[in-house]
């Protein structure tokens, strides 16, 4: 990658297929934004995005009342405790987060190991390629990570 301008290349192994899915759509708000590039910022709006049809939050948000919608390893997300499906419009009002109960909430999220025969055979990694002018200066940035 030779560029005028900077470039990033990132090749994750060992990604969820909704992490395909919340990539391409921090990528349609960055475009929607008018960058070429995709941040952090894009990535948390494409986290919480809603169902803009209807106005609700994410089905995994936390609800007023209700029990926590559980994760299964295949793909479960959105049943409660007896395995029913539950939607957003029928789970109530959502619930305020301060920073310090969205922190636990994501936190508790996190799955725990795989199944044997679960998944990829080997661990996930991230590989990048970076140029332009500022090069130097993402590549240390990144290697501080």
């Amino acid at each position: 990658m030779t560029s005028e301008h900077d470039e990033c290349r990132v090749t994750i192994d060992g990604v969820a297929p909704s992490l395909v899915a919340l990539f391409r759509s921090a990528a349609r708000i960055a475009a929607d934004h008018g960058r070429n590039w995709v941040g952090v910022e894009d990535m948390f709006a494409a986290v919480v995005a809603h169902d803009e049809e209807h106005g609700h939050p994410p089905v995994w948000w936390p609800r007023v009342g209700k029990p926590r919608i559980t994760r299964g390893w295949k793909g479960g997300i959105g049943l409660d405790a007896e395995g029913r499906m539950l939607t957003p419009e029928l789970q109530g009002e959502s619930a305020a987060l301060t920073y310090p109960e969205f922190r636990k909430f994501v936190d508790e999220w996190v799955p725990g190991p795989s199944p044997a025969g679960v998944g990829p055979a080997e661990p996930a990694a991230v590989t990048y390629e970076i140029s332009g002018p500022n090069a130097d200066e993402f590549r240390a940035m990144i290697e501080r990570s």
